[in-house]
Formats: structure tokens, sequence, C-alpha cells
């Protein structure tokens, strides 16, 4: 049996390395992976659909791409974003660039986070810009300006998009690709990545008394980190999200086992709900570990994305459940705990979604996969969604 459209271009965009070489600015090895190659594709895949493409490049190798159907006056814009970087493929037990059809799925790394979203996308554009080029009201197919969006750097805490340029024809709403099993996600928490370190005395481990223990400094750090946890953390709430969190997610201390440690380090993942605001709450719980702790802690590194939620009856919501009402399988809107480009496009004022299939379950696995069945019923949603925005 010959795979579905959308099954043969993610197994296309699979083949690509699109790994992330890390953070913007960071340092990088001659011919580490990035996003470029994938861009390239993508591009001459979207000028052969008849869009226009804007490379914007945020460093050698690190471009966003910004693809725009030719604009009908007055229509509304609908865009579809999903990020071009991957992350690693340490310890993957399969191949991670050769694409597998077994059993109703496709294997390889980005199979579901997120090149199987953006498979879905890009198959829905190219028939919806068929639609658009034969809509006339009359004949019951409403115009619509579509975009395409491809963000480097989200792998690495959402921080690409926060350098996106919409320049000219700018959206009336987005739809970020993710997978989320194919179901409508409104909301997301934002994230805070942060590391702390104190500072100790060197001294040889038979005297430990002439130095001054980092690590048991940390120790009373990581202590009053978890009592911030279990109390100011669990004070806020919004409807449909379980509280905010707070994992400590490595420690770096001393050099030998005979030296008294003179510095230890943690690095802390916080996942904020939408209201809260990650600065804000950074500053408010280093000054409360110093208070409880007692400890002269530092931040040495940062690193934040907002959180999101959507309005349950915008324009785009209402466009997908319309579209579920259309197909018999209504799936109502939820949120998630993981955080997505879609912060920033809400914190921009867009009308966001995040939505794609696959689940977040397979994300990064070490067998990553995506159902076929979800891939194309995405497709199918997708196109549904975007016709009923375009009569909104």
């Amino acid at each position: 049996m010959h795979p579905s459209p959308a099954a043969a271009l993610l197994a296309e965009l699979v083949r690509i390395d699109s790994r992330s070489p890390g953070r913007l600015g960071d340092p990088r090895s001659d011919g580490a992976p990035t996003e470029e190659a994938l861009a390239r594709f993508l591009s001459a895949h979207l000028e052969q659909l008849g869009m226009t493409v804007e490379l914007q490049w945020l460093e050698p190798g690190r471009p966003h791409l910004v693809a725009r159907s030719p604009q009908i006056p007055g229509a509304p814009t609908l865009a579809f974003e999903a990020h071009l970087d991957t992350v690693g493929v340490e310890g993957m037990t399969i191949p991670p660039f050769t694409p597998e059809l077994r059993g109703g799925r496709l294997y390889g790394r980005g199979a579901c986070d997120t090149k199987g979203p953006m498979a879905a996308m890009l198959v829905a554009l190219e028939k919806l810009l068929h639609d658009t080029q034969h809509a006339t009201r009359n004949a019951g197919r409403s115009p619509l300006n579509l975009l395409f969006i491809g963000c480097c750097a989200e792998e690495t805490g959402c921080e690409g998009v926060k350098h996106l340029k919409i320049n000219g024809l700018r959206p009336d709403a987005v739809i970020v690709g993710e997978p989320t099993e194919n179901r409508p996600v409104i909301g997301h928490k934002a994230h805070l990545w942060f590391e702390l370190s104190v500072r100790g005395k060197a001294a040889h481990g038979s005297h430990p008394e002439a130095g001054d223990n980092a690590i048991y400094r940390m120790a009373d750090v990581i202590a009053s980190l978890r009592r911030f946890a279990g109390t100011r953390l669990l004070e806020a709430s919004h409807p449909g999200f379980t509280p905010a969190t707070l994992s400590v997610g490595t420690i770096r201390g001393g050099t030998k086992v005979n030296i008294v440690p003179d510095s230890c380090a943690v690095l802390v993942d916080v996942r904020l709900l939408p209201q809260q605001t990650p600065a804000a709450m950074l500053e408010e719980l280093a000054a409360w570990v110093r208070a409880d702790s007692g400890q002269p802690v530092e931040i040495t590194w940062k690193a934040m994305a907002p959180g999101f939620a959507s309005r349950a009856d915008s324009a785009l919501v209402r466009a997908f459940a319309a579209a579920g009402d259309a197909r018999g399988a209504r799936m109502p809107p939820g949120v998630v705990n993981y955080c997505t480009d879609a912060g920033s496009f809400g914190e921009a004022g867009y009308d966001t979604v995040v939505f794609g299939p696959g689940s977040i379950l397979q994300a990064h696995a070490a067998e990553e996969y995506i159902e076929l069945a979800q891939l194309d019923a995405a497709v199918q949603i997708l196109m549904e969604t975007a016709r009923q925005y375009a009569r909104c």
C-alpha cells in the first residue's frame, strides 16, 4: 500500500537532519547540524506551491522561514507555524534519519515532534491554496490568506520565536503545530529555567574544618527550594491546570573526593501557570530562598518563555469546534503542561491554538513515532478548520 501524501512528505522531512545545535549564541563545532537544510527544503517546496518565501537569519545556519500566499484584500489571514529543530539522537534505539513505516506508524527523529504536525500542515496548505485560487463566496468557498512559518531554536526554550518578524501580511490567527493527539489546545504553562550557585572555600579533605563546603550550602538551598515548591507555588490556580511545579534537574560541585568543594550549582526547572510572570517569579523565588536558607545564592543563568491561555470563544477555537461538528468528531479544547511557541504568539495578541497529530509521550523518545491514522486525520481537521475560519 502506498503511503498517503502526508506520510510520504513526513518521510522526506525525517530524512533531513535538523537537530538543534544548542542555544542561540552558543559556540558550535564546524559541520554541526542546524535548521538550514530543512529550511532550504521547505523554501523550495512552498515556492512550488506559489508562495513567496522569506528566510530570516538569526545567525549562520539558523533561519526562520515565512511563506505567504498571494494576498486577497479583505480576506482573513491564517498562519500555520511549526518549529524546524529537533532534539538530539543520543540514546535512540532506531535509525534516527531513516524513516520506517511499520504497523501503521512512521518512525524516526522528529516524526512526532514536530515534523508530523508540520507535514499535516503542509499537505493541508497545498489543498487550501487550491481552494483559495478557485474560491468564490457564491460557490460556498470563502477566500483566505495563508502563511506558513517555520521557527528555529524552539527546543532550547522557545527562544527563536521571540526574534520572529512577520512583515507585511500579518495573521489574524495562528495554529502552532505540536503533538496534541489532534486535540485543540488553548493553554499551556510558562517555563522558567535558571541556575543557582553558591560559593565556599576549598581545603584538604583531611581538614574539612579549614574550608567551607559549598555542597553542604547547596543542600540547604535545595531544601529551601522544596519548601518554596510546596507552599508558594501552590497558592495560585488557573482553570484546567494543575498547580505550578519546580524540579531540580542537575547538580554540579566539587573537583576531587579529597578536596572540600568551593562551588556548587543546580539547574532548576519551574513550570508556571499562564498568569504567572517568569521574571517576577524568579525574583521572588531568589529572595525567598536567600532568606529561608540563609545562603547567598547567585543566579548565574536563566531562560524563560511565557505561558499561554486563549479565549475559549475565540474565532479560531470556534472554527475548530465547527470543524469537529462537520466531521462528527468534535474534541473539546484542553490545556497542557509543556511549553510551545504559542506563548509568544499569544503574548503578541494573536488568536492562537496549538494542534497536531502525535502524542507528547513519543516526543524526544528513544523510539519516536507517529500514528499515521492521526497524521492523515490532522490534514482533514486543519483543512476544515481553515474553511470554517474563512467564514467567520
